[in-house]
């Protein structure tokens, strides 16, 4: 009779479907009730809220529609998918190892892509925690010490991304800490479309690229911060490009010791007691498929876990 009154609770608060009067009290079945429909609109809310920043991100290219070196479009959209965030960080899961285990794809960026890779995450940090402004530094305008890797990062996307001869594929992590590892990867297309405009009809120079591969280790989880240190990197096969010609035999498929390197460079403390490439980020929001990530400066990554 108690299970015949919880399952009838919805319909008849004080009978079961057998006609017998419940056993539990109604000051004892309303909260349960109550909190099931509390959960349940919350989980409605947050995968509204969701559905709408995977609208703006797919709108933006991921995000990269906002950038302002091209043209000041869409800024709106901006705005609109950070109320979205903050809107939804409330309703986030526990930020445990178990939640944040495994493969995601990036599906937003507020700032250039590639800065999702704990590459970019540890010079971004190495820039704006070290003091002072350094000539070229200043001759570009930079003020603020705190900035100076928002335009190393303007400078880098002008060198990779003009004219169009390099454009960035899929974006993915994997997430491991029982072994300590942040594995980070990003595809690289080159030369995707060169034709004589207008007269063209056939591409001038051949397509090819590769997959960039950055690992990370010591990656621990403090409060809602994970935090890991660079320590190498490689370009690997990307699938269905061709490879770097004349040139994969030399550059690809080589573990090249990032951390080791980065520690004997003068502005990171070297060449004799130089500081580690730290870096870290922190998760704003997580449940079943969707991620949010802020890096140092407070730039938004969204993720998602990839479609089987």
């Amino acid at each position: 009779a108690v299970a015949g009154c919880d399952a009838f609770l919805s319909t008849s608060p004080m009978m079961n479907p057998a006609g017998h009067a419940c056993q539990h009290s109604a000051s004892l079945r309303t909260p349960v009730a109550k909190l099931g429909g509390v959960t349940m609109m919350a989980t409605q809310e947050a995968e509204a809220v969701k559905q709408k920043i995977l609208q703006i991100a797919a709108l933006t290219d991921r995000g990269q529609r906002l950038n302002t070196l091209v043209a000041d479009t869409y800024q709106e959209k901006r705005t609109q998918i950070a109320d979205l965030a903050t809107k939804l960080e409330p309703m986030s899961k526990e930020v445990t190892e178990e939640a944040l285990e495994g493969e995601w794809e990036l599906a937003y960026a507020d700032v250039e892509l590639f800065r999702s890779s704990p590459f970019f995450l540890a010079i971004e940090r190495a820039l704006d925690t070290s003091p002072g402004i350094p000539t070229l530094g200043k001759m570009l305008g930079i003020t603020d010490p705190t900035k100076k890797s928002a335009m190393f990062f303007k400078l880098h996307q002008l060198q990779v991304l003009s004219w169009g001869a390099s454009t960035v594929g899929r974006i993915g992590q994997r997430i491991d800490f029982k072994k300590g590892e942040f594995e980070s990867e990003f595809d690289t297309v080159i030369f995707g479309l060169t034709v004589i405009p207008i007269l063209g009809w056939f591409k001038l120079l051949p397509t090819f690229g590769g997959r960039v591969v950055t690992l990370a280790d010591a990656l621990k989880l403090e409060g809602n911060e994970m935090k890991m240190e660079l320590a190498k990197t490689q370009v690997v096969t990307c699938p269905g490009v061709k490879r770097l010609p004349f040139l994969d035999g030399i550059f690809m498929d080589k573990w090249y010791p990032v951390r080791e390197v980065w520690k004997l460079l003068p502005w990171n403390g070297g060449p004799f007691d130089g500081r580690s490439p730290e870096c870290s980020v922190s998760v704003t929001y997580v449940d079943e498929t969707m991620r949010l990530t802020k890096d140092m400066s407070g730039a938004l990554f969204v993720y998602t876990r990839p479609v089987e």
